[in-house]
């Protein structure tokens, strides 16, 4: 600890040196994310901020300061449980439907009435779900078993003490503690509190946080994005995590990468917050500007710049004007998780909550790699329930978004584990609250696919995973995913996916759903203006070309193209893809394709008519291909794939398909094929 203060101070000292110098600066010494909250344990009293009270209306998502006692006996008198007759259970003890008994009406009792007579032996008094039970009457007949002529009723059957009888005090006794400090207010303590008659509790003063996004490249969803600026995703995910914090969020906006108006944001933040928060601008590079600025603001110290951690290295913390400020990456996937694993942790302390628990224990679906020196964190797909899980590791880049949707959680790799085998038992850390999907999807990309599954989640839900063809399939076979999406060329008979499934070895594990025909050809600019015809244009010099990623299907099908020129013109695969301009530049999607040749990145790319329609690119034809469905055999009789299969072989699938160019159903679509 003592090196990282010196650290500060050390920095503290050269600010002035440095001030107003935009040089790229190096991180001095990365701390890891232990020795980060430790730093800022140090420098910020991790309690509740203050205590004022309200009342119960506005007391929903609050945390209890102090313990509730409660004011009065609940129920605060004896009440009857059903429609009916109070009694004295030793009258009724002999009735039965052959010899009911009869006893004397000496009253009724309305709800809310305080009865003025008492019941003796022989006696009854009509009562009602709710109404205070009379004085001597130690139970309730119902009324279904009960007879009554005029001034007497008859009972059929007989009732034990204190039968249908909600005993005064029997929930709840006045001076019992209702709530303890540090209880989370929902609906049922809200009732708890209400029926005990308090109408005003001490709470703690929600935590208000400033969020500021900082960039250049920043534009508010809603509004034109020219190229090579994105959206501001980091506002919106940090607004709605606070809140569920119980904090109260204040968005701050975007702010450029200018240091005179990031510093006036900041003040105006810091003057109205309890913390700030920043995403983007924390890098060591030229331009970004959020540290620099808070060195400068009163009383601004750094407390660390650089975690040991990886997504998440350029993240910050500093004091300023005795508020915490913390700055995350841009990235979205960066800031998120280390949202989770630093600052959740602290505006949980802050508001009251303790520490957020939100794990659990998985088995690790494949062996994940670590960094060395660095600890890395892994976005996961979690599989299975009551309390056993696997989790199954996504690839991914830090400026993801669509992975954001995806995991349901990340494991960390020390920075001193050089990996985690296939089968370690590891802590998922979750991301959200929600429950698993019903029905795992982990495969091939393909629209219309996705929109089948849409459909299907109004029914169930869905999570759809696109990893590839190769991937997805492994996925199915190993019960990671249920069903999968899958167009895998066998050169040798020039039949897709059974002859696959049976040479990977799948019989057994994976069924298949025959899917539909897909029109699968180059994409290139409207117009075509370097005038690709065929495969064998990717050798030329002028056109740069787009490749798919390995382990889908268009690159099995790419491949097969490519070997076939290589034999024609009498070289090996290697010497030929090397002549190719772009052979290693993957793109993830179809949509990827197609934007990168949008862009100006690529002239060619191979893809679906479907894209090339949707983007308005001209299409030159190669091949059709069957687009099925593989399934793991355990998946089969479960309701959503039964849903899948009927769905495939409605009318409303057929009409569906129509609105998709270039696709069109099979003879056998939604036939069930077991290997």
């Amino acid at each position: 600890m003592e090196d990282v203060l010196e650290g500060v101070a050390f920095n503290s000292l050269r600010r002035a040196s440095l001030r107003g110098l935009h040089t790229a600066k190096v991180f001095h010494r990365l701390v890891s994310l232990e020795e980060a909250y430790e730093i800022l344990s140090e420098y910020v009293k991790l309690k509740p901020v203050e205590v004022e009270e309200v009342d119960l209306v506005n007391a929903s998502g609050r945390v209890l300061a102090e313990d509730v006692v409660a004011l009065y006996d609940y129920p605060p008198f004896d009440r009857s449980e059903v429609d009916g007759y109070a009694v004295l259970s030793s009258d009724t003890a002999e009735a039965d439907e052959e010899r009911p008994i009869a006893l004397k009406v000496v009253g009724s009792v309305g709800i809310g009435e305080v009865p003025k007579f008492s019941i003796g032996s022989g006696e009854c008094a009509e009562v009602s779900t709710g109404s205070m039970v009379p004085r001597g009457a130690d139970a309730v007949v119902p009324v279904e078993y009960t007879k009554r002529v005029g001034g007497v009723v008859y009972i059929y059957r007989p009732v034990a003490p204190g039968d249908n009888v909600a005993q005064a005090g029997s929930d709840v006794l006045a001076g019992d503690v209702l709530l303890t400090k540090g209880t989370v207010l929902g609906p049922v303590e809200l009732a708890l509190l209400a029926s005990s008659g308090i109408a005003r509790v001490k709470v703690y003063r929600r935590v208000r946080v400033g969020v500021v996004s900082v960039g250049d490249e920043l534009v508010e969803p809603g509004k034109g994005l020219e190229l090579g600026r994105v959206f501001d995703v980091n506002s919106y995910y940090l607004y709605s995590s606070i809140r569920e914090l119980g904090a109260e969020p204040v968005l701050y906006g975007i702010v450029g990468d200018d240091e005179v108006s990031l510093e006036r944001v900041l003040r105006k933040a810091l003057e109205e917050c309890d913390i700030v928060i920043t995403s983007g601008g924390t890098s060591a590079g030229i331009g970004d500007v959020t540290y620099r600025v808070v060195e400068r603001l009163s009383g601004g110290t750094l407390l660390f710049h650089g975690l040991r951690v990886r997504p998440g290295k350029p993240t910050f913390a500093a004091i300023a004007g005795g508020k915490l400020v913390v700055g995350l990456p841009g990235f979205p996937l960066s800031q998120m998780m280390i949202f989770n694993v630093l600052v959740k942790p602290i505006l949980a302390k802050l508001s009251g909550y303790g520490e957020p628990r939100a794990t659990v224990r998985a088995t690790l679906a494949e062996r994940v790699l670590g960094y060395p020196g660095l600890t890395r964190l892994v976005p996961v797909v979690l599989r299975g329930g009551s309390g056993s899980y696997v989790a199954y590791p996504l690839s991914y880049r830090s400026g993801s978004t669509s992975v954001l949707q995806i995991a349901d959680g990340f494991v960390m790799v020390k920075d001193s584990t050089p990996f985690l085998e296939e089968g370690a038992e590891v802590e998922v850390h979750r991301l959200h609250s929600k429950r698993l999907a019903d029905l795992v999807a982990m495969g091939s990309h393909d629209y219309l696919l996705s929109e089948v599954l849409r459909e299907l989640s109004r029914s169930f839900t869905v999570k759809y995973v696109p990893v590839g063809s190769l991937a997805g399939l492994e996925a199915v076979a190993k019960g990671l995913a249920d069903v999968g999406g899958v167009h895998l060329l066998d050169v040798e008979s020039g039949e897709y996916n059974v002859p696959v499934l049976r040479r990977l070895g799948y019989e057994g594990r994976v069924a298949l759903i025959i899917g539909y025909i897909r029109e699968v050809g180059l994409v290139v600019a409207r117009g075509n203006p370097k005038g690709i015809s065929s495969i064998r244009d990717l050798l030329r010099e002028d056109v740069v070309f787009v490749n798919r990623t390995r382990y889908s299907g268009i690159r099995v099908l790419v491949d097969a193209y490519l070997e076939k020129l290589a034999r024609e013109l009498g070289m090996s695969f290697e010497e030929l893809t090397s002549r190719i301009r772009g052979y290693y530049t993957e793109a993830r999607t179809h949509s990827g394709v197609a934007l990168s040749i949008l862009s100006g990145r690529a002239d060619v790319g191979v893809a679906l008519r479907y894209v090339a329609v949707k983007y308005g690119l001209d299409f030159i034809p190669l091949a059709y291909e069957r687009f099925d469905i593989a399934v793991n055999v355990q998946s089969l009789r479960r309701r959503e794939v039964e849903l899948l299969v009927k769905y495939l072989r409605s009318d409303n699938f057929k009409e569906l398909i129509e609105r998709y160019p270039g696709y069109r159903v099979d003879k056998r679509t939604g036939e069930l094929v077991v290997l």
